[in-house]
């Protein structure tokens, strides 16, 4: 790693642990589940204003979306894709997008937490929470590393922006939405939770809805109906072999 200039050295010597630790809580402890991310949302565009940062908010309708070619498709059903942005920068120059998703999975089983799962609870320096890790965490360190730069009046030459997405954990829309509100870049870093390691390609995914027909039969006369299960294996067959050949 190169030596780090004066000005990159005040950056990282401003970065606020107490900040960290406080947008973490406050993240952590507004049950986002996916379909439901825009008190969250709420939460983040006031703390991206509390660092300083330009705030940008889009509340995208997913009846709307449904038409780009590229939409995913959504799991859960939503009347809004809440996108929130916060830009720090001169406006000219290269922009670098630091971006993370805000809505977390169900918590399931309560009686499997040894904590409350949106309580947001530290001990011995661990955070527990649903969503602290995947990505409230990562979407924090953006924010602290944002804050930092405002708080050292460091000016760049060109812009970063934060973007906090919904709709991660069912297929990506939120942030199809937030790349057709304008919210692209010439680089991104996506603080997925990697255990810190460098992640320069991702497998990605297809989605699709399949409808195989068969023919209703008794079972005394199996053979005069057509089991769309067994219609369906040959095709679960290919999309296997299609998965290896892809990989």
């Amino acid at each position: 790693m190169k030596n780090l200039t004066p000005a990159e050295l005040a950056v990282v010597s401003a970065v606020d642990r107490d900040h960290i630790a406080a947008d973490l809580q406050a993240l952590v402890r507004i049950p986002s589940v996916t379909g439901d991310e825009t008190a969250v949302q709420s939460e983040a565009a006031l703390r991206m204003a509390d660092a300083g940062l330009e705030v940008a908010q889009v509340n995208a309708d997913p009846a709307e979306l449904a038409g780009d070619p590229e939409f995913p498709g959504i799991e859960v059903p939503r009347t809004v894709l809440p996108v929130v942005a916060g830009r720090v920068g001169s406006g000219g120059g290269r922009r670098v997008i630091i971006a993370g998703h805000v809505d977390v999975v169900a918590p399931g089983d309560p009686d499997q937490w040894t904590e409350e799962p949106f309580g947001g609870e530290i001990r011995d320096g661990l955070l527990y929470g649903r969503g602290s890790c995947d990505m409230k965490g990562g979407v924090v360190a953006g924010l602290a590393a944002l804050r930092a730069i405002v708080a050292t009046e460091t000016e760049l030459d060109g812009e970063a922006e934060l973007v906090t997405v919904p709709s991660e954990e069912d297929g990506g829309a939120g942030m199809l939405a937030a790349i057709r509100a304008g919210h692209v870049a010439d680089m991104a870093v996506i603080t997925e939770p990697t255990r810190l390691a460098i992640v320069t390609a991702q497998a990605g995914a297809i989605t699709f809805e399949l409808t195989v027909t068969g023919r209703n039969a008794h079972a005394a006369y199996r053979r005069e109906g057509i089991s769309a299960l067994e219609k369906f294996r040959l095709i679960h067959d290919a999309l296997l072999d299609n998965e290896q050949q892809r990989n």
